[in-house]
């Protein structure tokens, strides 16, 4: 099902343009993929609990594309039920999908809807979904500024040195931003957090990377942010070359 591209145009256009069995094919993928979900969340609810590999399974079976596309159209579909967490709704509008009407008015797209599983399960099977997309994408330096943003009220927030040792204040690095950070996105988020002590370190029968800095650093400090390129600036204030001037032609003698 993974090869199968997602067809996101209505019959009417797939019809029209000599496309109907692309649409067929995947009308039915994305049917295919409704079930796998639904089997997936039925499979893996157990003790009040969805387990945390729940979205992977489908994903590997049908990819992203079509899982995404599947769960967008659901939500969608079911925008009027408050079981379903309002970030989930803003991103599923993100998502391109097409009314396609058959031709007795009846909707297509309600063919394809994860509707035998709970909607609040539902919910928590998409944020899995969409975690796992997320952590495919390259950091942003939006996504490296919140993280450093993070990471500083974590540190101003504590009232006394929390490391083992009482010697250094830490916060731990999100989990997720290092399953995504080069080399270079961990220098640029060092390189924002305003202080002179700071190191990344491990610390021993702990799992991750922590942020630490001496108890006596003044922690009442900004992020520093970076400064703009000043060749972009430059770039930007450059003003619009002038035209060659036109050789005028000699009059004729």
């Amino acid at each position: 099902m993974n090869t199968i591209p997602v067809y996101k145009y209505p019959a009417a256009y797939a019809r029209g343009h000599g496309e109907i069995e692309q649409y067929r094919a995947s009308h039915k993928a994305n049917i295919a993929c409704r079930d796998a979900i639904d089997d997936a969340i039925r499979d893996n609810y157990r003790n009040n609990c969805l387990g945390s590999d729940t979205a992977k399974q489908v994903i590997a079976e049908f990819g992203f594309d079509r899982t995404l596309y599947v769960l967008a159209n659901t939500v969608r579909e079911k925008d009027w039920d408050g079981r379903i967490d309002r970030r989930n709704k803003d991103w599923a509008r993100t998502i391109p999908v097409f009314d396609d009407e058959n031709g007795f008015g009846d909707n297509r797209n309600l063919e394809f809807i994860v509707d035998r599983a709970h909607p609040g399960l539902v919910d928590l099977f998409i944020n899995q979904a969409r975690r796992e997309y997320l952590l495919t994408q390259p950091l942003t330096k939006e996504d490296i500024q919140s993280e450093a943003a993070r990471l500083l009220r974590r540190l101003q927030a504590e009232r006394e040195p929390n490391s083992p040792g009482g010697t250094h204040f830490m916060a731990q690095l999100s989990p997720d931003f290092l399953l995504r950070a080069s080399t270079k996105d961990q220098d640029r988020l060092f390189a924002m957090l305003p202080f002179k002590s700071l190191t990344f370190s491990a610390l021993k029968d702990r799992k991750g990377l922590f942020a630490f800095i001496r108890k006596d650093e003044n922690r009442d400090q900004p992020l520093r942010l970076p400064k703009p390129s000043v060749r972009k600036k430059l770039e930007s204030n450059r003003t619009a070359p002038t035209p060659p001037t036109t050789k005028r032609d000699a009059p004729e003698r």
